[in-house]
């Protein structure tokens, strides 16, 4: 943060009963703001050294007001460094309220607190999905405070534009994990998060209005990346004398028919599959991350690999589908399968949930509503993001535009000759 100003200088108003006398004031100056007091002295107007803000004169009144003016100089700047090394709130107002003994330290809520009471109170009541993200901003803004501010805490009072474009600065260039720094949409993403946290904060009352309410880090929207029908199909036919591999890939088709993400598939217990008049195998499960429940109707080849896993050696005894493993375990054997298949696109298991809702469903005729339930989105608008528009899509809805324009052309074209027949 740049160094702030601080200023004091005394000065003289001619009173209103007397034009030849004056009172004296101090005016303190922070940052270009200025707050007077009156210093209860009165002097002849001529008396006045302006230039030096002193009473001219060597009598033993003239001395006794200017040491009344370097005690309070004095005393003005004690509070002002007091204020200043317990990291208060430092204004013109706040030096002249605590020279005054009006107010010693700002009162209010410091962020430190927020961030320890937010904890506790959302950590329970969101997803452990969602709110791991919430732990990482924390833990920036902690680690930012500490480098900041000597009392490694403010008010919240304190809080400005300022503070949040310094505190985006520090996240672009002081990474969390130094193998993985945060730009774009990451840094975007934090700052979303502080703004709802300090949203929070006045819903509690701890503070007015939120202080980053116009600040501005938009997420700037991506393309979803899948598997189109060709990769998919690669996929599917490649088979690996690495069990570990094949396991993984089965993973990930299973993702590829049915959207759920990893933590969906971890956690698919026997009891969550239902069997319907039709022999139709449903999947009814709460997600990890929305705590939605999504009732999915099987495809034929999901079915197939949950059949040959509901009973494999590693979950005899448990009532697992699936092995356990990491997502880390998983992503690792993927990026293997990726150069063995000459796919072009990184595999993640995020990849497997975008192909099921665009290349799966959303090309095969299936509503984005249907899409939504399948998935466990709580808001349409987020399954709106895989209804892009693409170059087969752009095939698929021209074909036929043509003959249909030629059609129409010869109806027109019909029409004005009957028109010239009968004339």
């Amino acid at each position: 943060m740049e160094k702030q100003s601080f200023g004091i200088c005394f000065l003289i108003r001619k009173t209103k009963a007397d034009k030849k006398r004056a009172d004296i004031y101090v005016r303190i100056t922070v940052d270009g703001e200025e707050k007077e007091i009156s210093v209860k002295e009165q002097i002849d107007l001529s008396a006045w050294n302006g230039e030096k803000g002193i009473v001219k004169g060597n009598s033993i009144a003239v001395k006794s007001v200017n040491d009344h003016l370097d005690n309070i100089r004095f005393g003005i700047r004690d509070k002002y460094r007091k204020l200043v090394d317990a990291g208060e709130l430092v204004t013109a107002e706040s030096v002249r309220d605590a020279y005054l003994g009006i107010c010693i330290l700002q009162k209010g809520h410091k962020l430190f607190a927020l961030l320890e009471y937010y904890r506790k109170i959302w950590e329970g009541k969101l997803s452990n999905g969602s709110f791991k993200n919430y732990k990482t901003t924390i833990a920036y803004l902690k680690m930012f405070l500490e480098i900041k501010y000597p009392s490694k805490d403010i008010y919240l009072s304190q809080l400005n534009t300022e503070f949040v474009t310094e505190f985006e600065y520090y996240i672009r260039h002081h990474s969390i994990k130094d193998h993985d720094p945060c730009l774009g949409n990451g840094v975007a993403k934090h700052i979303q998060r502080v703004k709802r946290m300090m949203n929070w904060a006045v819903e509690l009352g701890w503070i007015k209005s939120n202080p980053f309410s116009k600040y501005s880090c938009p997420v700037k929207k991506s393309k979803r990346k899948k598997l189109d029908i060709q990769q998919l199909v690669t996929l599917e036919q490649k088979l690996y004398n690495d069990p570990a591999l094949q396991f993984v890939k089965d993973l990930f088709l299973f993702s590829c028919y049915t959207g759920f993400a990893f933590a969906d598939v971890m956690q698919l217990r026997k009891n969550h599959f239902e069997w319907d008049t039709n022999d139709i195998v449903w999947c009814k499960v709460y997600r990890q991350k929305s705590d939605v429940l999504s009732p999915v109707p099987l495809l034929k080849d999901a079915a197939t690999i949950i059949n040959a896993y509901k009973d494999h050696p590693d979950v005899i005894g448990s009532d697992t589908i699936f092995p356990e493993v990491t997502n880390q375990y998983v992503n690792r054997r993927l990026k293997m399968m990726q150069e063995i298949c000459e796919i072009d696109i990184p595999l993640t298991f995020h990849v497997a949930r975008h192909t099921f809702a665009k290349t799966v469903a959303l090309k095969n005729g299936i509503p984005l509503e249907t899409i939504q339930m399948l998935i466990g989105h709580t808001k349409i608008s987020t399954t709106q993001i895989y209804a892009d528009v693409d170059e087969e899509k752009i095939i698929n809805d021209m074909n036929g535009l043509g003959d249909k324009l030629d059609r129409k052309r010869e109806i027109v074209l019909n029409h004005r000759r009957e028109i010239v027949a009968s004339a």
